[in-house]
């Protein structure tokens, strides 16, 4: 019997360490005191982000937010990302894309998908950026660069540039 419990054992003690990756979440918020028009006039455009987001030395698209919709992100590191567009909702003032192919040079996530939405408040307007996203490594002992908390960082980063920039553009009237 103390076989058989010393095997139950080690076999839940190893499965409970070895797991693979859970799904993160990041969600970055902005108050702008502009109206919902005039935000998502400056954001609506999927493939002109890099206009209002410095994070990106450039980004480009085919034209158009037309759901399939594909842009290309150029980092100012030389990196470049693409990402899908999903759903575009003008009358809810939103967007969900997704990316298409990892680069974990440019940022270390291997898979996400984002919602940016631009809601009314009654100082002006609330932009909400979300993501669902996983890790670079998705294996059981990722190295730190390309962990959960890694994967958080970078995304927060990316989104609170793209929002402290957009909240300061429109608030200074540039």
């Amino acid at each position: 019997m103390k076989p058989i419990l010393a095997l139950a054992t080690l076999l839940f003690a190893s499965a409970s360490m070895a797991h693979g990756p859970t799904p993160q979440k990041v969600v970055e918020t902005v108050e702008i005191a502009a109206p919902i028009d005039q935000v998502w006039n400056a954001v609506k455009d999927f493939g002109a982000i890099a206009k209002w987001n410095p994070a990106l030395a450039k980004s480009e698209s085919t034209g158009g937010n037309v759901t399939g919709e594909k842009r290309t992100l150029h980092f100012p590191t030389g990196e470049q990302l693409t990402e899908e567009l999903d759903a575009y909702e003008p009358a809810a003032h939103e967007y969900t894309y997704r990316l298409g192919k990892e680069n974990l040079k440019a940022l270390p996530a291997s898979s996400y998908s984002a919602v940016l939405k631009v809601t009314a408040t009654e100082k002006g307007s609330q932009v909400e950026w979300k993501s669902r996203l996983y890790r670079g490594d998705t294996g059981n002992f990722p190295p730190d660069e390309l962990n959960d908390e890694a994967a958080v960082a970078a995304m927060q980063k990316f989104f609170r540039a793209g929002l402290d920039n957009l909240k300061k553009s429109l608030e200074s009237g540039r």
